[in-house]
């Protein structure tokens, strides 16, 4: 903002992460504010004259127009495409979007060359820990949403939180108001089974027989990628050389945030199990590297498997297993055997311990991995 002519600024993530918020501290009072995060879409009216009051303002520093949550304005694509594109003056701009297909696909067939995008993730352990003064077991167990935080001391009002003003919202004002949803309700109950397997490989089989509506295959496919749209759930893909096999494979869940899974167990201030809380904690690394733009993947073979096959944006190939607690080498035969077939990945064990050493697996730290953030610059690999 503080450049003479900056391109378009889009802010996208998900819900009740801060982007709202950040735009207002930025603007301070200046520019114009307009959020569209109503049950019902706005016309595309309303943006031409948003942009004319932003242009009337007399500073030229201050010409800030700031759109939160742009997606639920009819037409807002061409509408901006004709405004940017045509005006003699224009207002610094900036949009912001909780549904990434229908912002991304907006910027990239009708606003392509005008805009620079930046990723709002769902908060990592650095900045919980800083803000909240959280620990890495409490962010594994609880996530991070920054306005759940003060109701960690009563988990039952935590819980309805995260239920009531995140996940209804995110499924009835992102996906429900802007896609078309047959079942409603089965939408609702699959969100439900997902969140309680977190990082599983699951087959749509199983999870349709979960249900109690009835749900075809495509439809319940076509649902987890609504999840994946509104930054819920991620149904990451066994790695494989062939694309084909990679595109049929079960997919196994991740869940973007631990907050999501912990507000729909039962009961929800029980102790969990040392094998559930394993289950979070390897979601909770999973996550970290998919919020980070890393490609995740999964891997098995017959009883072997890998936890994690991820690829990074500066060209690392790790194979990764996520352990709570002790591991043996022969815990790790699925880990060598990848390893072997593949040799330009690295093999790694994420640990919520000291695993002392393990000749041949580099030990990535586990609070640097769950400090991890787009780039990757925060892993440290040696």
């Amino acid at each position: 903002m503080r450049e003479k002519d900056p391109l378009i600024q889009v802010l996208i993530g998900p819900r009740q992460v801060g982007k709202s918020t950040a735009i207002k501290n930025l603007l301070a009072g200046r520019g114009v504010y307009y959020s569209a995060d109503d049950p019902s879409p706005h016309s595309n009216e309303i943006l031409a004259k948003l942009w004319k009051q932003s242009l009337e303002i007399d500073d030229p520093a201050a010409r800030i127009l700031a759109i939160d949550e742009v997606q639920k304005v009819s037409g807002w694509r061409e509408t901006i495409k004709h405004l940017w594109d045509t005006s003699s003056k224009r207002p610094k701009l900036i949009l912001s979007g909780s549904s990434a297909v229908l912002v991304e696909k907006g910027l990239t067939e009708t606003l392509a060359g005008r805009f620079e995008l930046i990723r709002a993730e769902h908060w990592n352990f650095s900045e919980a820990e800083e803000i909240f003064g959280v620990t890495w077991r409490k962010f594994v167990e609880f996530g991070c949403y920054p306005g759940s935080m003060r109701f960690m001391e009563e988990i039952d009002r935590w819980g309805s939180y995260i239920r009531d003003s995140i996940v209804e919202s995110a499924l009835g004002r992102d996906l429900l108001l802007l896609h078309p949803v047959e079942q409603p309700s089965l939408l609702r109950q699959l969100l439900a089974v997902a969140v309680n397997l977190p990082a599983q490989v699951v087959s749509l089989q199983k999870l349709q027989g979960q249900l109690q509506g009835k749900g075809s295959l495509p439809t319940i496919q076509t649902y987890l990628r609504l999840f994946e749209m509104a930054f819920l759930v991620t149904g990451i893909e066994k790695y494989s050389t062939a694309a084909l096999r990679l595109r049929k494979s079960s997919p196994k869940l991740v869940v973007h945030d631990n907050a999501l899974v912990r507000s729909f167990e039962r009961p929800i201030h029980g102790m969990l199990s040392g094998d559930r809380l394993g289950r979070y904690f390897e979601n909770a690394v999973a996550a970290r590297f998919l919020e980070s733009q890393w490609d995740t993947f999964y891997w098995n073979q017959g009883s072997q498997e890998v936890d994690l096959i991820v690829l990074g944006p500066n060209g690392e190939k790790l194979a990764i297993e996520v352990k709570l607690g002790p591991v043996t080498r022969g815990e790790l035969s699925g880990l060598f055997r990848f390893c072997r077939e593949h040799p330009d990945f690295r093999p790694c064990l994420v640990s919520g311990i000291d695993q002392g050493d393990l000749d041949g697996v580099t030990t990535l730290k586990r609070d640097s991995v769950l400090r991890l953030t787009a780039g990757g610059r925060v892993v440290e690999l040696n």
